[in-house]
């Protein structure tokens, strides 16, 4: 979609990014705080947040028309924000962007302008409450406590993991981090942690116990069994202290199993919303969540993954080294305030041939040149390609097996070129 009132919506992301509540609180109120019209699940984390959405989202589709707002897009802007089984219309986006130039003139001249992710996020919450949707699956957007979707009281919250991300505006340690996407916690509601590490769990049951808001750890509240994986899919047996749930899921990776895991427990936390077994199992195997382990290609074997850091990149080389025995080659692009190194060596592992080539995404993204340069000696083979359309092509012409991975700008344009499907349902 291009019209005037995208290209204002996406001017606003010279704003950047701003880390206080204060403007999107004033945009609420002048628009009668839409957030408070439906019952909502709040999810932030380092990685995972946006499979977990979607798990949520799917299980209460199955009995209640639900509400799913994540971030970022890969293809078209209207997955951002679903309603039921449809991504929000063009026609609502450009009324809600021209209705409402006037009053973001007003805030721009009283408080400050605001940013492209705010007004995307009043977008949401606003067409929520003009589809009657009854509850949504909210994911955050950047840590947590200052984030633009923490205007909303959650029934259960749930952080997935933490990792040295954003360290510029979260903070340079894990306790600082923890703090930051801790503060969706709200008084008196629950919340599902999905860190292991000592120092997360600490600092999220500190800030839990103030909140007087009951904690629960993924890793004591959850048991695996029967795991089968492969190509295809997995599928396991989940067990908590409430119920077991047999699990089948289309996507891939062991960190799957976790994020089913949080969104499980959150469900079971919501009282009158929660589905019930069957449901939550059948929810689960209607969920999509593209860009994480996708497949797009079966010949020419094409994977696309989203992974961007180096949490996710060790992610991905454990889990595709456990399904898969064929050395792909590695298609990838990165945004230039990556940790680059670090990501690169965690893939290394997957391939001895890389290409590097450019995400859609030019204010960001990292010349190829310099990822090349930043990955010294440690491939056998790797290529310069920056066109990223040529740089598939050319992958699609020298190899059978082909990973694309390092940017969701990357692989967003990777599928639109391949005609793959960005909806997170079947």
């Amino acid at each position: 979609m291009h019209s005037v009132d995208m290209d204002f919506l996406y001017n606003l992301k010279r704003e950047g990014v701003k880390l206080d509540l204060e403007v999107i609180r004033n945009f609420a109120k002048y628009l009668d705080n839409p957030q408070d019209s439906f019952r909502s699940f709040h999810i932030s984390g380092s990685n995972g947040k946006g499979s977990t959405s979607a798990f949520i989202y799917n299980a209460l589709q199955e009995t209640t028309e639900t509400a799913l707002y994540t971030s970022p897009h890969l293809i078209d802007f209207n997955e951002r924000i679903v309603s039921g089984r449809k991504l929000i219309p063009d026609v609502y986006i450009e009324k809600f962007i021209a209705s409402n130039r006037d009053l973001i003139e007003k805030l721009r001249v009283n408080l400050r302008n605001p940013t492209f992710f705010e007004t995307t996020t009043l977008l949401a919450l606003s067409y929520f409450r003009s589809m009657k949707n009854s509850v949504a699956s909210i994911e955050a957007g950047l840590g947590g406590r200052l984030d633009s979707t923490n205007i909303i009281t959650p029934e259960v919250s749930v952080i997935t993991t933490i990792g040295y991300e954003h360290t510029d505006k979260l903070g340079c340690s894990l306790e600082a981090i923890s703090w930051e996407e801790g503060g969706i916690i709200k008084r008196g509601k629950p919340v599902v942690l999905g860190d292991t590490k000592g120092a997360v769990i600490k600092e999220i049951r500190r800030i839990s116990d103030v909140r007087n808001s009951k904690l629960l750890l993924r890793i004591k509240e959850c048991s695996v069994k029967n795991l089968e994986e492969s190509e295809d899919g997995t599928s396991f047996d989940l067990t908590t202290s409430k119920d077991t749930y047999y699990i089948h899921t289309d996507l891939l990776g062991e960190f799957q199993i976790e994020n089913i895991s949080n969104a499980v427990l959150a469900l079971e936390q919501s009282d009158d919303l929660n589905p019930g077994r069957a449901k939550i199992e059948k929810g689960v195997s209607n969920t999509r969540w593209p860009g994480r382990m996708e497949i797009i290609s079966k010949s020419p074997f094409i994977m696309v993954d989203s992974a961007h850091n180096p949490p996710a990149g060790n992610t991905l080389t454990y889990s595709y080294k456990r399904i898969f025995k064929e050395k792909p080659v590695l298609v990838v692009g990165m945004m230039s305030d990556k940790d680059i190194f670090s990501f690169i060596h965690a893939i290394r592992p997957i391939s001895d041939e890389i290409i590097f080539t450019t995400p859609d995404e030019p204010d960001r993204a990292a010349k190829p040149e310099m990822l090349s340069d930043i990955s010294g000696n440690i491939f056998r083979e790797k290529h310069v390609i920056p066109n990223p359309y040529e740089a598939l092509e050319y992958a699609k012409k020298h190899y059978e097996h082909i990973l694309v991975t390092g940017s969701m700008y990357l692989v967003g344009i990777i599928k639109k070129f391949e005609g793959s499907s960005a909806q997170p349902f079947k």
